[in-house]
């Protein structure tokens, strides 16, 4: 997509901003959108907000090519802005928390934007487990002001997330399988924004290593996207760790080429040997 834009005239600040007003304005849920220079100022679900573009324009200037994504990143901004559920109760919500895995420079680029912390916890791989509202076309993360105001802790917030994302999980279709024996593949790939959480259902994944021989191995190179396969054949264990790798690299919301496995009941990282492969 980054083509669109790659022979064109390079958009100074009006311009710029002006393509971004254009992008934003059909996202539900954003209201009273004006901008002065290169300042937005919006309300996303009933929340006052303020956001500099100039950061997303010095990026454009170093790559224009890559406009397309930049507006998209954009869009991904705004739509994690928190919509104000502070004033629902717990009992209101509860059923629409859900788990999201997300890098730990999240938590840098809240605190920069002077928002209130998100709740999480620690995850592998320089990966956190935090927590959502599902706003159906969106979500809300949930940060600290949520949990004083709910009054519910962390660990109540986790077991409820995974029960929820659980049930969602276990309705007909969302897994794909195929292939047998050392082959088989198993596949959360639904694009709702859950896929790589779902490496957190243990009692799934112990299932999934039930069907297949050596040790299961798992993938999560993007947000929507969990792979799982055998280590039992050396050729097909290199061929997909490097194709992790590579869409680790190029897609939207990345999140690691780590491999993870089940030791004992508990997620771990999956001692790849990368010296024995070539990464493309």
């Amino acid at each position: 997509m980054s083509d669109t834009y790659s022979n064109q005239p390079l958009l100074d600040e009006e311009e710029f901003g002006d393509l971004v007003e254009e992008r934003l304005e059909h996202i539900k849920g954003l209201e009273e959108l004006t901008r002065s220079g290169m300042e937005l100022s919006f309300r996303w679900h009933g929340r006052a907000v303020v956001s500099e573009l100039e950061h997303f324009y010095q990026a454009y200037r170093r790559s224009p090519a890559q406009l397309e994504s930049i507006l998209e990143t954009i869009e991904g901004a705004v739509r994690s802005f928190a919509p104000d559920r502070s004033q629902q109760l717990w009992d209101e919500l509860e059923d629409r928390i859900y788990p999201m895995i997300k890098p730990i420079e999240i938590l840098a680029d809240v605190a920069e934007r002077q928002l209130p912390q998100l709740v999480y916890r620690p995850f592998l791989a320089d990966l956190i487990v935090c927590y959502v509202i599902d706003e159906q076309e969106s979500v809300a993360f949930v940060n600290e002001e949520h949990l004083k105001a709910w009054n519910v802790i962390e660990s109540t917030l986790y077991t409820r997330a995974v029960d929820n994302l659980r049930a969602r999980s276990l309705k007909p279709d969302m897994l794909q399988m195929s292939g047998q024996g050392d082959q088989t593949l198993l596949i959360y790939a639904n694009q709702d924004g859950y896929d790589a959480a779902r490496l957190l259902l243990i009692d799934v994944l112990n299932e999934w290593q039930a069907v297949i021989p050596g040790r299961l191995v798992l993938g999560i190179p993007t947000r929507d996207f969990l792979i799982g396969f055998s280590d039992a054949n050396h050729e097909i264990l290199q061929r997909i760790a490097m194709q992790i790798a590579q869409d680790y690299s190029r897609l939207d919301y990345s999140l690691t080429d780590a491999l993870f496995t089940i030791v004992n009941g508990r997620l771990e990282i999956y001692d790849y040997d990368w010296s024995s492969s070539e990464r493309q």
